[in-house]
């Protein structure tokens, strides 16, 4: 049995759908619990865990739990009272499943990656130090780091947030992402635990993990979710522990607002036709997008008291390719913005495109 599913760990996990507690079942035990016959011949399915209320069965298949309850199994005997996706959370759960990977400095990411990330050496130390802020603000050893929505974690600095931690637990609704995720932990030596999951209704056990860490995730939530998703990290996370959130503030920005001037009106239109356009003509999976305000977060949530801002990166890629240029000083600009976002963190974070928002959970709730 893999170290991953011994009693211990397994207490922190409950059903997605009863939030009942689950039980490890070996193949061999499958018919027992109703699960049809042809579940005990898949080559790599040696487990699965079961809800107490015996109704709902969630594979575990090559080291990846599956417990989104798109998913499960019905293995009861009552009505099966699952919901389907919604219309914009139908798009991530496509978009992502659909969406393939490219090799970047030995380790898999996305493929569209490219579209977010500027990949050129004038742009290098500026965002490799972007991509290793988030550990700035939580503590820097523990025994769980949960990554909710993790993604294949691609970069080797993105790699490096769970140092110090003895499991990053990563969590996504994309099963190809974890398993590009598992390669790439695996590649440098250090633990994960793998989890097909929903950020609006994560399965585990309140009270749970060390630290939360979700990277440019919750803005691709459904508006009217994104408050549930932060609740649930919220839920999770162990009294006095921190969550840090990566989040873009898009036309919130005035900074990019005024920078990118034109470009940045074309952004913002083209963002509102994309909503239009996707439901109106049948096409290839959109991401979607929806930017709360910084004022959102301050007045929307019962330990809103508790929120801070820090900057993570004020820039995004259309400055980037726009401004930043190795025939124009690019890495000197660079250094200096640099460090006016280190100096001016808190003014920059909500001035600028990224923020952390770094949540202190002071009691459990």
């Amino acid at each position: 049995m893999q170290y991953y599913l011994n009693k211990d760990f397994i207490k922190k996990l409950r059903c997605p759908i009863t939030k009942n507690k689950l039980e490890v079942i070996k193949r061999e035990d499958f018919l027992r619990y109703n699960i049809p016959e042809e579940y005990s011949f898949f080559g790599k399915l040696y487990f699965g865990l079961i809800d107490s209320s015996i109704q709902y069965f969630f594979p575990v298949f090559d080291d990846i739990i599956v417990l989104h309850e798109h998913y499960a199994l019905y293995v009861g005997k009552k009505e099966d009272n699952r919901r389907s996706l919604s219309f914009d959370k139908q798009r991530v759960f496509d978009y992502y499943n659909d969406l393939n990977y490219k090799v970047n400095d030995s380790f898999k990411i996305y493929e569209d990656s490219p579209k977010w990330v500027d990949f050129r050496e004038v742009s290098s130390k500026y965002l490799k130090k972007s991509f290793t802020k988030a550990s700035q603000f939580y503590p820097h050893q523990g025994e769980y780091l949960l990554d909710i929505a993790s993604g294949p974690i691609g970069l080797q600095e993105y790699i490096s947030l769970s140092d110090g931690y003895d499991y990053r637990i990563c969590v996504d609704i994309s099963i190809n992402a974890l398993i590009q995720a598992k390669i790439n932990i695996n590649k440098v030596g250090k633990k994960g635990i793998f989890i097909c999951g929903d950020i609006n209704n994560i399965p585990i056990q309140d009270n749970s993990v060390d630290t939360v860490l979700s990277q440019h995730t919750l803005y691709h939530i459904p508006k009217n979710e994104q408050k549930t998703a932060v609740e649930e990290m919220y839920r999770v996370a162990k009294p006095n522990s921190k969550i840090v959130i990566v989040y873009c503030w898009f036309y919130y920005s005035w900074f990019m607002n005024l920078s990118l001037n034109l470009v940045q009106v074309y952004r913002i239109l083209r963002h509102f036709a994309g909503k239009i356009y996707v439901r109106l003509v049948k096409s290839k999976p959109k991401l979607y997008f929806y930017p709360h305000s910084p004022g959102w977060f301050r007045k929307r949530f019962s330990f809103s008291k508790n929120i801070e801002f820090y900057c993570w990166r004020s820039t995004n890629k259309y400055f980037l390719d726009l401004y930043i240029h190795k025939w124009f000083f690019g890495k000197k600009i660079l250094d200096q913005l640099s460090r006016i976002e280190d100096k001016h963190s808190k003014f920059m974070s909500t001035f600028g495109e990224y923020s952390a928002v770094v949540i202190t959970k002071l009691e459990a709730s």
